[in-house]
């Protein structure tokens, strides 16, 4: 008993001392709502959450809420879905209240991608809305896992989301999408956007 108590004792001395706590500060952005984190280097590695990949994600996350949206407010879609200026809409200057979404979209995403939603995809959606559907997706349960290589210049990303329609019920869908960078025209999440997209619906 004596053996098995000392042995007890050191696995549990040497589990205390295993531990790591990796701290890292996450920054938000006032204005825009992004956030970022500030990466850090230590003797074991990179932490798992680098700044690179965190904020690929929240542009990733933030896009898919808003693709899968349609309110139950024709105003809210029509902000949502609108053709902007990207100079004038999506620059530094182009400052909203938080929680407006116009231009949300189109700030977001590359032109032909825009181009594809405005053509394919809003008018089904507008025929949900006469019907009086809603969706909505909740952002906190986004899940999001690199689907290759993630690096400076952006990466491919795989998204499993799950809409809730007020006329369909719960909806999972998976989604792969490529994130690039352009500093120059996508000033507010420092140069990221999606560049193409493409969803499926999964399940029942």
């Amino acid at each position: 008993m004596f053996l098995l108590v000392i042995f007890m004792c050191a696995l549990l001395l040497w589990a205390v001392r295993s531990q790591r706590v990796d701290p890292f500060i996450v920054s938000i952005n006032n204005i825009t709502g992004q956030w970022t984190t500030l990466d850090h280097s230590h003797k074991n590695g990179p932490i798992e959450y680098t700044a690179l990949g965190s904020l690929q994600q929240s542009v990733l996350g933030n896009f898919v809420a808003n693709w899968f949206t349609i309110s139950g407010d024709d105003a809210a879609n029509e902000r949502m879905w609108k053709t902007c200026e990207r100079r004038d809409d999506c620059g530094t200057n182009a400052t909203r209240p938080y929680g407006d979404t116009t231009c949300a979209l189109y700030c977001a995403s590359g032109g032909e991608l825009f181009a594809r939603l405005i053509k394919d995809i809003v008018p089904g959606y507008q025929l949900r809305v006469a019907n009086g559907e809603r969706w909505v997706v909740d952002k906190a349960q986004i899940q999001m896992q690199p689907a290759g290589e993630i690096n400076e210049n952006g990466g491919t990303w795989r998204v499993l989301a799950t809409i809730q329609s007020n006329i369909n019920g719960d909806m999972t869908v998976i989604g792969f999408a490529k994130i690039v960078r352009n500093i120059d025209s996508y000033p507010l999440t420092l140069g990221y956007y999606v560049a193409d997209f493409n969803a499926y619906k999964i399940g029942e």
